[in-house]
């Protein structure tokens, strides 16, 4: 009896294991998507709240008598240009949403893929898979939407930060296994 508990509770580990991940993958593309579902007008309202924020954050740093904030911001003066440039900042905050959404993606995805399957192959076809599909269709949602437009730009910001994340990530997993040596991934 105690046999057939410790496998059923086996069981129930590992595929917890395999669940969890991909349960995040599938919530975070929940999550941007549901972005893509924000009308024009709720989207630019929420893009304008964090365009606020950045600003008095950046008021703060000018006004702090840190000597190495102060010296980079003393060298990099078109810091301020783009800040009092409210069509700049906007464009680069909505855009910086898109890369970054896609490199939280990255991120999760190539956590499911190295937690759940076992050959090379069947993680690059899946990762390529997630990266060529949930940007495109993120982009046609918002094709749907009132005042949104889907943009080819877009997706190619989308593909670039899910890339990003992926790039950044391969060296120090290579030289983990290499560290790490064979092992049984279950």
């Amino acid at each position: 009896m105690i046999g057939e508990f410790d496998r059923k509770e086996a069981f129930v580990a590992r595929h917890r294991s395999v669940i969890v991940p991909w349960l995040l993958v599938a919530l975070w593309i929940c999550v941007i998507w549901g972005h893509s579902l924000l009308s024009g007008v709720d989207s630019s309202s929420e893009s304008a709240w964090f365009m606020g924020l950045v600003r008095r954050a950046a008021a703060w740093l000018y006004t702090t008598d840190i000597p190495a904030v102060s010296h980079f911001l003393a060298a990099h003066p078109s810091i301020l240009e783009v800040l009092s440039d409210t069509d700049r900042l906007h464009f680069l905050i909505r855009k910086g949403a898109h890369f970054s959404e896609y490199f939280v993606l990255g991120l999760l995805v190539l956590y499911a893929v190295r937690r759940t399957l076992r050959s090379l192959m069947s993680m690059a076809l899946t990762l390529c898979a997630i990266w060529a599909t949930v940007p495109g269709i993120d982009e046609t949602i918002q094709r749907f939407v009132p005042g949104r437009a889907g943009m080819v730009r877009d997706v190619m910001i989308d593909m670039g930060g899910f890339g990003t994340a992926v790039a950044l990530c391969l060296p120090f997993l290579a030289i983990g296994s290499l560290i790490a040596g064979p092992r049984d991934r279950r």
